[in-house]
């Protein structure tokens, strides 16, 4: 038996401004400001306390990983502005979850107008303890359509600040997030917005997650499943077996990165499709084990 926790990094909270009359919602937990364990559940200690009491109780416990994107454009510390005609619009900057008064700094260029203190320059894509710079995104596009595997990778989705997951050095840093959340306890993930990192990406994530595990299989009780919405979409997510399925394609990229089959049994695919369309292919493109139900999630 397991529970899924809400994010547990560090992520864009306010005191001040409500978004559609309502103070912090759900969605800003998945608008990541650092890797800090400080979330809105409570520090880093607590966390590792509720993990081991669950663990006591033979309660596994899995992170929801947000690895696709930081915040959204605009959600920063600084303040912003936006006009048109003969209106200027101002608002405030956000803080973080982080409420021991040590939250992190973390910046956007969206309606930037203000110089930062550190380097008189007005910033960019700054999120300093996440070490990330500029050019460790995709350059700003939006999405647009749900069947282009090159806007699907690259893609701001939501406005959401989009990882270049194509680099070996943000690929590091997720999978050293991911490793840190393996050492307090936790034991896989739910990987958000997953269709949005491309399959060879994520295959080559979890292979640096195994190696700095030490190289062995990845641990017993460890069960991950990615977030990929099935729909319309189907063909190129799953039936068919180009670059960016996630169906034999991605468990093949897996094997290709490192990882035994045991490792590949245990990343599984959410089955969005159950159960109105079971199975979606008319047939089973992967094995039915490595199929993850989740019956209640924000996006239905």
């Amino acid at each position: 038996m397991g529970v899924k926790v809400f994010p547990v990094s560090e992520s864009a909270f306010s005191y001040e401004w409500p978004q559609n009359g309502e103070l912090n919602p759900w969605w800003f937990y998945y608008q990541p400001a650092s890797y800090k364990l400080e979330g809105r559940g409570g520090t880093r200690e607590e966390l590792r306390d509720m993990i081991q009491t669950c663990r006591a109780a033979g309660v596994r416990v899995y992170a929801d990983a947000v690895v696709n994107h930081m915040t959204g454009g605009g959600n920063d510390i600084l303040n912003h502005r936006n006009g048109g005609g003969g209106w200027c619009t101002t608002w405030g900057g956000k803080g973080t979850s982080d409420n021991s008064g040590k939250g992190s700094p973390y910046f956007t260029h969206n309606w930037t107008y203000e110089y930062a203190e550190n380097t008189g320059l007005i910033p960019g894509l700054e999120y300093p303890n996440a070490a990330y710079i500029p050019t460790d995104f995709h350059c700003e596009r939006a999405l647009s359509s749900w069947t282009d595997p090159f806007q699907l990778n690259n893609g701001w989705l939501s406005g959401l600040a989009d990882l270049d997951t194509e680099t070996d050095y943000v690929r590091e840093r997720i999978a050293a997030y991911m490793t840190d959340l393996i050492s307090i306890g936790f034991s896989g993930f739910r990987v958000d917005a997953a269709k949005h990192i491309q399959p060879e990406s994520l295959a080559a994530i979890f292979a640096k997650v195994k190696a700095n595990l030490g190289g062995g299989d990845l641990p017993d009780d460890f069960i991950t499943y990615l977030e990929v919405l099935i729909g319309g979409e189907k063909d190129l997510l799953f039936c068919q077996e180009g670059d960016y399925s996630y169906g034999q394609n991605f468990a093949n990229m897996m094997k290709d990165a490192g990882l035994s089959d045991n490792d590949v049994y245990k990343i599984k695919i959410w089955s969005s499709d159950y159960p109105k369309e079971f199975p979606i292919c008319g047939y089973w493109e992967t094995p039915s084990e490595r199929l993850a139900v989740e019956n209640d999630c924000h996006d239905d």
